[in-house]
């Protein structure tokens, strides 16, 4: 047990709140700064009496034996200057997680674009449910367990793998301080605008962490991701361990029903079914992924589905806020115009009749930038109406105004839009998904107050 003192900058972001919770369980005192106290982070710290302090003015930072720092403060942050003025100790999360944890564990290491909060939670639930105490950082919320971030006491850690900079100090992507025995590459697309110009660069940092991967370890990717096979010619001395959706070979799976609930999964010569409460089939990918995963644990495949198969999910994740009266209402962390288009597309496999009403707000910098607008109105062609919320009016319509189908509309402000929605838009059996990767300036809960 440690009596020494931590202090987070930037706590409430998903993966800085995790490494609370862990630093927590190593005996550290802990406390936390941030501008913005919001759930689900601030929920899970104060549940585990962890103190969040609200601003970065110098004079509210308290004294630590060291400072980490989130990768959202930059220089010129008050807490910032005090620190490097003071000479402070002082280092990013990530480096800390693995000089302090991941150094003795055997990672698995989730990345890509899409599903890498989902599939961290896929394997953490297998694991646990098969009496394993796996240690675990998530950034989200899992519905299967009260924590997103854990210890543990065996030897395996699963870590969600995020490409994003490390901090202002720091510009190599979190991922390569991970040290993984396992590294999934669900899938890889042009992502974060505000740190990358382009493709190429995300590709360069997944490269560099697989240069650094022993030969024992395993790469875990699907092999019709051309982006993934790209960054791969560039080297690989690890194991490569491929998929394929097409019920063929040594490692692929087929769906039996739709909607991706039914599923039949065929790898290295053993063939198992499930049958979950989980739809789409980027979900049916992540656990794909997951399952090759254990797969390097000489975990049975039957034993690893047998425990799958009752995954609950993650929070806003395709999740249920309103079911009544024969209408329903989702709220979904889709943004970006692969995982709008595969959300949809899952809807609509498992609602055939109903009418789908999609609400979508460009929050994420990427689609703040205007990079995806040609895809993004393609993406939700499975959904017979679209509303739309920006910050910029002008990149809204210009996107509803060049959009194929007539049915793409903008919401000016949450107060307007749910009043007309109630009384004008919505009726009986009408499946409503809100996708952001925000809150949405309130727009779950108004919904829920008024419908």
């Amino acid at each position: 047990m440690s009596s020494k003192k931590i202090h987070i900058l930037g706590i409430c972001g998903t993966f800085m709140g995790g490494l609370a919770l862990i630093a927590r369980e190593l005996g550290y005192r802990v406390s936390g700064s941030d501008q913005n106290i919001y759930p689900p982070m601030s929920d899970l710290l104060e549940e585990q009496d962890i103190k969040i302090i609200k601003g970065y003015e110098k004079e509210k930072l308290p004294e630590a034996d060291i400072y980490l720092i989130g990768n959202v403060i930059s220089r010129g942050n008050e807490s910032i200057e005090h620190i490097l003025e003071c000479n402070l100790p002082h280092t990013s999360g990530p480096a800390w997680l693995s000089d302090n944890v991941l150094k003795d564990r055997e990672v698995i290491a989730v990345a890509g674009t899409h599903g890498k909060t989902t599939t961290t939670a896929m394997i953490t639930h297998t694991l646990m449910g098969l009496g394993k105490d796996p240690g675990f950082l998530i950034a989200g919320r899992p519905k299967d367990f009260p924590v997103s971030a854990k210890l543990g006491k065996d030897k395996i850690f699963v870590i969600e793998a995020d490409e994003y900079d490390t901090a202002f100090f720091d510009k190599r992507a979190k991922l390569i301080h991970y040290q993984p025995v396992v590294l999934i590459i669900n899938n890889l697309e042009f992502d974060h605008a505000d740190i990358y110009s382009n493709l190429n660069e995300i590709q360069k940092q997944f490269h560099n962490l697989i240069r650094t991967m022993p030969s024992k370890a395993s790469i875990v990717f699907p092999e019709e991701d051309k982006n993934i096979l790209q960054t791969l010619e560039k080297g690989v001395w690890s194991k490569k361990i491929s998929f394929n959706q097409k019920g063929v070979g040594l490692n692929s799976f087929e769906r039996i029903n739709a909607d991706f609930s039914h599923l039949k999964f065929h790898i290295n010569n053993n063939s198992e079914e499930i049958k979950w409460g989980l739809i789409g089939e980027h979900n049916a990918r992540n656990a794909m992924v997951a399952l090759l995963a254990l797969e390097h644990f000489q975990i049975p495949l039957s034993d690893s589905i047998e425990k799958l198969s009752s995954f609950s999910g993650v929070s806003r994740r395709l999740e249920v806020i309103i079911d009544k009266a024969g209408l329903i209402l989702f709220d979904d962390f889709a943004h970006h115009p692969t995982a709008i288009k595969e959300t949809l597309r899952g809807l609509r496999a498992r609602y055939k009749e109903n009418r789908i009403i999609a609400l979508i707000e460009l929050r994420s910098n990427t689609m703040k930038s205007g990079f995806h607008d040609k895809s993004l109105t393609k993406a939700t062609s499975d959904a017979d109406l679209v509303f739309w919320k920006g910050e910029n009016d002008v990149q809204l319509n210009k996107l509803i105004d060049g959009s194929p189908k007539k049915n793409n509309y903008l919401i000016t402000t949450i107060d307007s839009f749910v009043k007309d929605f109630k009384n004008n838009i919505i009726q009986d059996k009408d499946v409503i998904v809100m996708m952001s990767n925000g809150n949405f300036d309130g727009l779950s809960g108004a919904l829920k107050s008024n419908i």
